[in-house]
């Protein structure tokens, strides 16, 4: 069974949202395998989306919702599901995935930290991100560009429930219900 956390790295490092047995874990010592995702966690993507579409289509700027899903009809209502995955996954793959997308501040700040202190205690830290095949390398040479290295494991897969971990830093706790 998983754990998941809805906030960002940063404040899952404060245990502001990290369940009570967290914490019982780490003051028992038990060493733990601490699941990461990349986009929402570490990678601003939805700010990188939402800020390119305002550029290449400023007839929709003010029609971009807040975000409270990967559901794209729900953000971005002016196009349609299949029109929102090509702009995103075809056309412009690179600027979301590639090193030019930003990551979530507070995310580089903490990522020495966090990985010191697994190092330190024993526990192991894996990227768990359900990527698509043609943004597996792009995201790759965007965590060495930003300085998320060191990772125990690194797994792209869709099926986040599949990977072995004890804990899961997600923006998308449904992903673990699929």
């Amino acid at each position: 069974k998983h754990n998941s956390c809805p906030f960002s790295m940063a404040q899952a490092l404060n245990f502001g949202c990290v369940r009570y047995e967290i914490l019982f874990r780490i003051k028992e010592g038990v060493q733990m395998r601490i699941g990461i995702d990349c986009d929402g966690v570490l990678r601003d993507l939805i700010t990188c989306i939402t800020d390119t579409v305002k550029v290449t289509h400023p007839q929709h700027a003010d029609k971009i919702l807040e975000p409270t899903s990967w559901d794209w009809d729900q953000w971005l209502p002016f196009w349609t599901n299949d029109e929102t995955e090509k702009y995103i996954f075809e056309d412009n793959f690179l600027d979301f995935f590639g090193v030019e997308c930003p990551p979530i501040k507070s995310a580089v700040e903490d990522w020495n930290k966090l990985r010191a202190w697994a190092i330190e205690n024993g526990h192991e830290l894996c990227l768990v991100s359900a990527q698509r095949p043609h943004c597996v390398e792009p995201t790759e040479h965007w965590l060495q560009r930003w300085g998320f290295v060191g990772f125990d494991e690194i797994h792209f897969e869709k099926h986040k429930w599949s990977i072995d971990v004890d804990f899961l830093i997600d923006d998308s706790p449904e992903k673990l219900d699929e």
